[in-house]
Protein backbone atom coordinates (compact mmCIF):
# COMPACT_ATOMS: atom_id res chain seq x y z
CA UNK A 1 0.00 0.00 0.00
CA UNK A 2 1.29 3.44 -0.96
CA UNK A 3 0.40 6.45 1.16
CA UNK A 4 1.24 8.67 -1.82
CA UNK A 5 -1.43 6.95 -3.93
CA UNK A 6 -3.96 7.32 -1.11
CA UNK A 7 -3.22 11.03 -0.84
CA UNK A 8 -3.40 11.43 -4.63
CA UNK A 9 -6.83 9.84 -4.78
CA UNK A 10 -7.93 11.87 -1.78
CA UNK A 11 -6.79 15.08 -3.45
CA UNK A 12 -8.80 14.19 -6.54
CA UNK A 13 -11.86 13.49 -4.39
CA UNK A 14 -11.43 16.80 -2.55
CA UNK A 15 -11.33 18.74 -5.82
CA UNK A 16 -14.25 16.90 -7.38
CA UNK A 17 -16.64 16.69 -4.44
CA UNK A 18 -15.60 18.71 -1.38
CA UNK A 19 -14.15 21.96 -2.70
CA UNK A 20 -17.32 22.86 -4.51
CA UNK A 21 -19.73 25.66 -3.55
CA UNK A 22 -22.60 23.20 -3.13
CA UNK A 23 -20.70 20.90 -0.76
CA UNK A 24 -19.24 23.75 1.26
CA UNK A 25 -22.56 25.58 1.58
CA UNK A 26 -24.37 22.38 2.59
CA UNK A 27 -21.63 21.60 5.11
CA UNK A 28 -22.21 25.02 6.67
CA UNK A 29 -25.99 25.36 6.37
CA UNK A 30 -26.96 21.91 7.68
CA UNK A 31 -25.25 22.11 11.11
CA UNK A 32 -26.34 25.74 11.55
CA UNK A 33 -30.01 25.08 10.80
CA UNK A 34 -30.10 21.83 12.76
CA UNK A 35 -28.32 23.29 15.78
CA UNK A 36 -30.36 26.49 15.83
CA UNK A 37 -33.54 24.42 15.90
CA UNK A 38 -32.50 22.96 19.27
CA UNK A 39 -31.03 26.21 20.58
CA UNK A 40 -34.31 28.05 20.01
CA UNK A 41 -36.22 25.27 21.74
CA UNK A 42 -33.97 24.62 24.77
CA UNK A 43 -31.76 27.68 25.21
CA UNK A 44 -29.12 26.20 27.56
CA UNK A 45 -27.70 23.39 25.45
CA UNK A 46 -24.63 22.22 27.35
CA UNK A 47 -26.12 18.75 27.83
CA UNK A 48 -27.18 18.63 24.16
CA UNK A 49 -24.01 20.04 22.61
CA UNK A 50 -22.09 16.72 22.21
CA UNK A 51 -25.15 15.11 20.64
CA UNK A 52 -25.68 17.99 18.22
CA UNK A 53 -22.07 17.86 17.07
CA UNK A 54 -22.32 14.06 16.75
CA UNK A 55 -25.46 14.28 14.63
CA UNK A 56 -23.77 16.80 12.36
CA UNK A 57 -20.82 14.44 11.90
CA UNK A 58 -22.95 11.36 11.25
CA UNK A 59 -25.31 13.01 8.77
CA UNK A 60 -22.52 15.01 7.15
CA UNK A 61 -20.12 12.13 6.53
CA UNK A 62 -22.70 9.51 5.54
CA UNK A 63 -24.56 11.84 3.17
CA UNK A 64 -21.36 13.04 1.53
CA UNK A 65 -19.77 9.61 1.07
CA UNK A 66 -23.00 7.97 -0.10
CA UNK A 67 -23.69 10.80 -2.57
CA UNK A 68 -20.22 10.55 -4.10
CA UNK A 69 -20.49 6.76 -4.48
CA UNK A 70 -24.01 7.03 -5.93
CA UNK A 71 -22.77 9.61 -8.43
CA UNK A 72 -19.76 7.53 -9.45
CA UNK A 73 -21.67 4.26 -9.77
CA UNK A 74 -24.45 5.82 -11.83
CA UNK A 75 -22.03 7.52 -14.23
CA UNK A 76 -19.73 4.48 -14.14
CA UNK A 77 -16.73 6.62 -13.26
CA UNK A 78 -15.95 4.38 -10.31
CA UNK A 79 -14.79 1.69 -12.73
CA UNK A 80 -12.17 4.04 -14.17
CA UNK A 81 -10.66 4.38 -10.72
CA UNK A 82 -10.58 0.60 -10.35
CA UNK A 83 -8.56 0.10 -13.54
CA UNK A 84 -5.92 2.57 -12.35
CA UNK A 85 -2.72 1.14 -10.82
CA UNK A 86 -4.07 1.36 -7.28
CA UNK A 87 -5.29 -1.31 -4.88
CA UNK A 88 -8.74 -1.66 -3.35
CA UNK A 89 -7.48 -0.69 0.09
CA UNK A 90 -5.91 2.49 -1.30
CA UNK A 91 -9.23 3.48 -2.90
CA UNK A 92 -11.17 2.75 0.28
CA UNK A 93 -8.73 4.58 2.56
CA UNK A 94 -8.74 7.64 0.31
CA UNK A 95 -12.53 7.82 0.37
CA UNK A 96 -12.61 7.36 4.15
CA UNK A 97 -10.03 10.12 4.56
CA UNK A 98 -12.00 12.58 2.44
CA UNK A 99 -15.26 11.69 4.16
CA UNK A 100 -13.74 12.14 7.60
CA UNK A 101 -12.25 15.51 6.61
CA UNK A 102 -15.67 16.67 5.44
CA UNK A 103 -17.18 15.40 8.70
CA UNK A 104 -14.52 17.28 10.65
CA UNK A 105 -15.38 20.46 8.75
CA UNK A 106 -19.07 20.04 9.57
CA UNK A 107 -18.21 19.26 13.21
CA UNK A 108 -16.14 22.43 13.58
CA UNK A 109 -18.97 24.53 12.15
CA UNK A 110 -21.39 22.97 14.61
CA UNK A 111 -18.92 23.30 17.49
CA UNK A 112 -18.30 26.99 16.74
CA UNK A 113 -22.04 27.61 16.93
CA UNK A 114 -22.93 25.59 20.04
CA UNK A 115 -19.96 26.91 21.99
CA UNK A 116 -21.50 30.40 21.89
CA UNK A 117 -24.61 29.13 23.67
CA UNK A 118 -22.95 26.86 26.22
CA UNK A 119 -22.69 27.96 29.84
CA UNK A 120 -19.35 26.21 30.31
CA UNK A 121 -16.47 26.47 27.81
CA UNK A 122 -15.43 23.47 25.72
CA UNK A 123 -12.98 21.54 27.89
CA UNK A 124 -10.52 20.13 25.32
CA UNK A 125 -10.78 21.29 21.69
CA UNK A 126 -7.92 19.09 20.34
CA UNK A 127 -9.65 16.05 21.84
CA UNK A 128 -12.91 17.12 20.21
CA UNK A 129 -11.11 17.26 16.87
CA UNK A 130 -9.65 13.79 17.49
CA UNK A 131 -13.00 12.18 18.29
CA UNK A 132 -14.68 14.03 15.41
CA UNK A 133 -12.05 12.65 13.02
CA UNK A 134 -12.43 9.11 14.40
CA UNK A 135 -16.20 9.37 14.15
CA UNK A 136 -15.89 10.65 10.61
CA UNK A 137 -13.76 7.65 9.65
CA UNK A 138 -16.17 5.16 11.23
CA UNK A 139 -19.34 6.58 9.70
CA UNK A 140 -17.69 7.21 6.34
CA UNK A 141 -16.90 3.51 6.39
CA UNK A 142 -20.51 2.67 7.21
CA UNK A 143 -21.82 4.83 4.35
CA UNK A 144 -19.25 3.45 1.93
CA UNK A 145 -20.11 -0.15 2.74
CA UNK A 146 -23.85 0.39 2.44
CA UNK A 147 -23.40 2.26 -0.85
CA UNK A 148 -21.47 -0.70 -2.23
CA UNK A 149 -23.81 -3.38 -0.89
CA UNK A 150 -27.11 -2.11 -2.27
CA UNK A 151 -27.93 -3.15 -5.83
CA UNK A 152 -29.51 0.19 -6.68
CA UNK A 153 -27.15 2.96 -5.53
CA UNK A 154 -30.02 5.43 -5.14
CA UNK A 155 -31.54 3.30 -2.37
CA UNK A 156 -28.39 3.77 -0.25
CA UNK A 157 -29.86 6.94 1.27
CA UNK A 158 -33.01 5.06 2.26
CA UNK A 159 -31.00 2.42 4.10
CA UNK A 160 -28.84 5.06 5.74
CA UNK A 161 -31.91 6.89 7.02
CA UNK A 162 -33.20 3.64 8.50
CA UNK A 163 -29.99 3.56 10.56
CA UNK A 164 -29.34 7.24 11.22
CA UNK A 165 -32.73 8.33 12.50
CA UNK A 166 -33.09 5.62 15.21
CA UNK A 167 -29.46 6.20 16.25
CA UNK A 168 -30.31 9.77 17.19
CA UNK A 169 -32.48 8.40 20.02
CA UNK A 170 -30.63 5.22 20.99
CA UNK A 171 -27.22 6.89 21.28
CA UNK A 172 -28.04 9.49 23.90
CA UNK A 173 -27.56 12.32 21.42
CA UNK A 174 -30.97 13.87 22.10
CA UNK A 175 -31.87 12.48 25.52
CA UNK A 176 -29.56 10.90 28.07
CA UNK A 177 -29.58 7.11 28.10
CA UNK A 178 -29.71 7.29 31.90
CA UNK A 179 -33.29 8.59 31.64
CA UNK A 180 -34.48 5.31 30.12
CA UNK A 181 -34.97 1.88 31.74
CA UNK A 182 -31.77 -0.05 32.31
CA UNK A 183 -32.64 -2.57 29.61
CA UNK A 184 -32.58 0.27 27.07
CA UNK A 185 -28.84 0.59 27.65
CA UNK A 186 -28.44 -2.56 25.55
CA UNK A 187 -29.69 -0.61 22.54
CA UNK A 188 -27.30 2.17 23.45
CA UNK A 189 -24.28 -0.13 23.61
CA UNK A 190 -25.24 -1.63 20.23
CA UNK A 191 -25.50 1.80 18.60
CA UNK A 192 -22.25 2.96 16.95
CA UNK A 193 -23.17 6.60 17.42
CA UNK A 194 -23.20 6.16 21.22
CA UNK A 195 -19.40 5.99 21.27
CA UNK A 196 -19.05 9.18 19.26
CA UNK A 197 -21.50 10.99 21.56
CA UNK A 198 -19.73 9.75 24.68
CA UNK A 199 -16.30 10.62 23.35
CA UNK A 200 -17.40 14.14 22.45
CA UNK A 201 -19.20 14.52 25.78
CA UNK A 202 -15.97 13.83 27.63
CA UNK A 203 -14.00 16.12 25.31
CA UNK A 204 -16.44 19.00 25.63
CA UNK A 205 -17.78 18.65 29.19
CA UNK A 206 -15.21 16.40 30.94
CA UNK A 207 -17.67 13.70 31.98
CA UNK A 208 -19.30 10.63 30.48
CA UNK A 209 -22.56 8.83 31.15
CA UNK A 210 -22.31 5.22 30.03
CA UNK A 211 -18.96 4.61 28.26
CA UNK A 212 -15.37 5.41 29.25
CA UNK A 213 -13.70 7.70 26.67
CA UNK A 214 -10.91 5.20 25.99
CA UNK A 215 -13.47 2.53 25.12
CA UNK A 216 -15.26 5.01 22.88
CA UNK A 217 -12.06 5.68 20.92
CA UNK A 218 -11.28 1.96 20.64
CA UNK A 219 -14.78 1.13 19.40
CA UNK A 220 -14.63 3.88 16.76
CA UNK A 221 -11.26 2.54 15.58
CA UNK A 222 -12.66 -1.00 15.50
CA UNK A 223 -15.68 0.13 13.46
CA UNK A 224 -13.39 1.90 11.00
CA UNK A 225 -11.31 -1.26 10.52
CA UNK A 226 -14.43 -3.42 10.26
CA UNK A 227 -16.12 -1.31 7.58
CA UNK A 228 -12.83 -0.93 5.73
CA UNK A 229 -12.47 -4.71 5.57
CA UNK A 230 -16.11 -5.23 4.57
CA UNK A 231 -15.89 -2.57 1.86
CA UNK A 232 -12.74 -4.13 0.39
CA UNK A 233 -14.37 -7.56 0.31
CA UNK A 234 -17.45 -6.08 -1.30
CA UNK A 235 -15.34 -4.44 -4.00
CA UNK A 236 -13.69 -7.77 -4.72
CA UNK A 237 -17.10 -9.35 -5.23
CA UNK A 238 -18.43 -6.51 -7.37
CA UNK A 239 -15.47 -6.16 -9.70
Amino acid sequence: MSSLKVLTIARKELKEYVLKPGSISWGVVFPIVFTLAFIVRFGDIDHLAPGLVSISIVFGTTSFVASSIIFERRLRTFERLLVAPVSYIEIILAKLLVGSLFGLFVALVSLALVSHFMVYPVWNVPMVVGYAFLGGLAFSGLALYISLVVENPISAMTWLNLLRLPMMFTSGAIASLLLFPRWFLIAGYLTPMTYLVEGLRFSMLKYTEVVHPVYSALILIFLTLLFTYLSIERLKNLY
